[in-house]
């Protein structure tokens, strides 16, 4: 009786958030209701109002603007290129997990530990669903999701913030750290079994960012563990995938398809620089125009591999700078804050460094590859970006 006390007073309160964040992270929509009609009943019970403390926060107001600029300069380019309007809708719906965090969020010392957990519940399900259903193609661990790629571009996202957390919590929670290191490891080998060479070149990026964090943290320790870390995985990625890395690192890149697709992209903005071909259409006018003269005999791509250029061919100019609009807001609002943090405490260690890193392998991995509009791709990117609104606003009390 005294642990469910306990459990009512300190993580009742919470449970919405985590059924959230796993909502996004295995990419179920429901789970996400469930979360806020959650939400409701507690609120309810406790007597609490629904909403959270972000929806009067400065930079919430300035994120709903900086949307609202991006999603205007790609409608005004639909009456002269024919695009799918109805693709904005879809994008508008994918934010929702961003007002559910505003919606949600309260101050609270464990908000940090419950995103950890959540992440940490959404790598389980995976490398169950894996184990359970180990699907390769040519070598490359599918899983699920029908292509490599896209299992890398998740896992990738979901790797950051369980590696931070296992610092962050090592001493506090030594063994849920351990459990998390484990599934943070087995992750890193999915990932590497996939063969996708963006993805591990936005890996060893953040990698390199977390280290640096972590260095200046002065936490010797953690840096010893990383270590071990490193080895572990390297070992665990050789027995599972003998070859694989070597193998996709030394194809010629010339010889990828990416490659022609990305000049068929620059050849299109030479034509349609200001307004671009329409939303949506970039799969059409490959077909009709490229397809047939592509080296590799690709058909039915649907992007050229790369969310800027696609960006910029479907919507032109005018929506390519809405869309850097939204990147720099939040990329300089982050890199601003962080720089506010570090003039104060130099050696901190804030869960807003930890919240960077997935965004930005977000935005990295888009340089070669096209899942950042999909569905579970985006919901994830309006979660981190929900929380990051949350650290800049309170990252002093979670230190």
């Amino acid at each position: 009786m005294d642990y469910w006390q306990e459990f009512q007073q300190k993580w009742l309160g919470y449970v919405p958030l985590f059924l959230l964040i796993l909502g996004c992270g295995i990419d179920s929509g429901r789970l996400m209701a469930v979360a806020f009609l959650c939400h409701l009943l507690i609120c309810k019970k406790k007597k609490l109002p629904c909403f959270g403390i972000l929806r009067k926060d400065t930079k919430v107001r300035q994120t709903v603007l900086v949307i609202v600029f991006s999603l205007l300069c790609a409608a005004v380019t639909l009456p002269f290129n024919h695009g799918q309007g109805g693709l904005l809708l879809k994008y508008i719906e994918r934010m929702i997990p961003l007002a559910l965090v505003i919606f949600l969020v309260r101050p609270g010392g464990e908000t940090f530990k419950v995103l950890w957990f959540g992440i940490l519940a959404s790598m389980a399900w995976y490398i169950g669903d894996i184990c359970l259903h180990p699907v390769w193609s040519s070598g490359r661990l599918v899983g699920s999701f029908g292509n490599p790629n896209s299992l890398a571009g998740i896992i990738l996202i979901l790797i950051p913030i369980g590696l931070f957390g296992v610092i962050r919590y090592r001493c506090e929670c030594p063994k849920t750290a351990v459990v998390a290191a484990l599934l943070t490891a087995a992750s890193v080998c999915v990932l590497v079994c996939t063969g996708s060479r963006n993805a591990y070149l936005s890996f060893a990026i953040i990698f390199v960012l977390c280290f640096y964090m972590i260095w200046r943290h002065r936490d010797w320790m953690s840096i010893k563990i990383l270590a071990v870390f490193v080895i572990v995985v390297g070992l665990a990625a050789a027995i599972a995938a003998p070859g694989l890395v070597s193998q996709r690192l030394q194809n010629n890149v010339q010889r990828d398809g990416r490659v022609y697709l990305m000049q068929s992209a620059v050849q299109i903005i030479e034509e349609k620089p200001l307004v671009g071909i329409g939303l949506g259409n970039w799969g059409r006018v490959y077909r009709e125009r490229f397809e047939a003269d592509n080296p590799n005999h690709e058909i039915g791509i649907q992007s050229p591999h790369n969310i800027y250029l696609q960006v910029w061919n479907e919507t032109g100019l005018i929506g390519f700078i809405g869309f850097l609009s939204l990147i720099g807001f939040q990329l300089g609002s982050m890199i601003m804050a962080l720089r506010r943090f570090y003039r104060r405490q130099p050696h901190g260690f804030p869960w807003l460094a930890g919240l960077f890193l997935p965004i930005l392998a977000i935005f990295l991995f888009g340089l070669m590859d096209y899942d950042f509009f999909s569905r579970h791709m985006m919901h994830l990117y309006w979660l981190y970006w929900g929380f990051c609104l949350y650290a800049m606003l309170y990252y002093v009390k979670e230190i």
